[in-house]
């Protein structure tokens, strides 16, 4: 048994999270800079950002809300059919956009102005491999008869196989990876990477769909798998395999949008206990040591950016975590709240 009870490591960042806009921004904002230095702040908002002046006034809105100054959200920018390539390319350039991320088309939440036809989107492409600028990729793709738990699979076999012979130098993440079939993919091409949320590290579909309803608390796109996706994934990211790194997609909607049916809003909202639950996870799996290369190390040297220069120390402590965050009219329920959570951030 690992009898580890206290870990320093460097402080971690988060690529993949979502802070909303307006009141929802001002609830969770504080959530993902606690500890964060860095965080890749999802472009899908209700008016998406696809612009270098959306993607300026956007990250000027986060740093206003944070008390972390070192805290530096990183802002992909959302491919459209009609995209403004010259603002794209100056954007990228200026490292305004850390890259860009591609939506299917109704995949999730906010994508309805998504990729139908990943031709379209080639231009886009060409210049992120020509600046070496990594494609961000929500992979699922929707198809009539089609199975929800093979939307990740259908993406990989009909889109992304095409995007990586074409452009064989494009750097790609592919997001959220929730299945074996695509954590084997990741692992077994060059110049690309995955995330992985704690929900797909913690939960089968067992946990969230039953005969007659959902779970909405548990209901994120992707959708958790089985027993043996959720095991290949722990497999992969408590390795320290540096293929794979932390991506929370803490993704929070307001209570009144997470309904028992599939009419809820996707998302799983993890940002208030992220880190300690991926020590958890770890810990579970006898791989402790092995966190700090997950969620400190792997992501920036596949974004090519530095480390962070502080550390955290995580504590083996049992604390409870409130069951919902709440500002003004906001109310979201957190990941494991009102739940004991058994490791702890001590911030050095």
């Amino acid at each position: 048994m690992n009898s580890i009870n206290s870990i320093k490591i460097i402080k971690p960042d988060d690529w993949h999270v979502h802070l909303r806009d307006g009141d929802m921004m001002k609830a969770v904002v504080k959530y993902s800079s606690r500890i964060n230095n860095r965080c890749i702040v999802m472009p899908n908002l209700e008016i998406p950002i696809t612009t270098s002046k959306n993607a300026v006034d956007y990250t000027n809105k986060i740093l206003s809300l944070t008390k972390n100054e070192n805290f530096n959200p990183l802002v992909p920018c959302y491919l459209t059919d009609s995209l403004d390539l010259i603002d794209f390319r100056m954007s990228l350039k200026k490292n305004i956009f850390i890259g860009a991320k591609l939506y299917p088309s109704n995949a999730t939440t906010n994508s309805s102005l998504g990729i139908s036809k990943i031709e379209k989107i080639f231009p886009a492409l060409e210049i992120l491999s020509e600046l070496q600028k990594p494609l961000l990729i929500h992979g699922e793709k929707i198809k009539e008869g089609y199975d929800i738990f093979d939307r990740e699979k259908i993406f990989i076999d009909e889109e992304l196989i095409i995007i990586r012979k074409k452009f064989p130098e494009l750097k790609i993440v592919l997001e959220h990876v929730s299945s074996k079939y695509g954590a084997d993919f990741i692992e077994n091409n060059k110049n690309i990477a995955g995330t992985i949320t704690p929900q797909h590290l913690m939960l089968t579909k067992k946990d969230v769909f039953f005969d007659n309803y959902l779970d909405p608390h548990k209901f994120c796109m992707p959708v958790v798998k089985d027993e043996k996706d959720l095991m290949a994934l722990r497999s992969y990211a408590c390795s320290g395999n540096d293929k794979f790194f932390l991506g929370s997609d803490s993704a929070p909607h307001h209570i009144d949008y997470k309904v028992p049916n599939f009419t809820s809003k996707p998302g799983i909202f993890s940002s208030p206990c992220s880190i300690e639950l991926y020590a958890f996870i770890f810990d579970q799996e006898n791989s402790i040591n092995n966190l700090e290369k997950f969620s400190s190390i792997n992501g920036p040297s596949f974004y090519n950016l530095p480390l962070n220069k502080s550390y955290i120390e995580l504590i083996k402590e049992s604390w409870k975590l409130p069951e919902f965050t709440l500002f003004n009219d906001i109310k979201v329920k957190n990941f494991m709240g009102g739940e004991e959570i058994n490791w702890k951030v001590s911030i050095l």
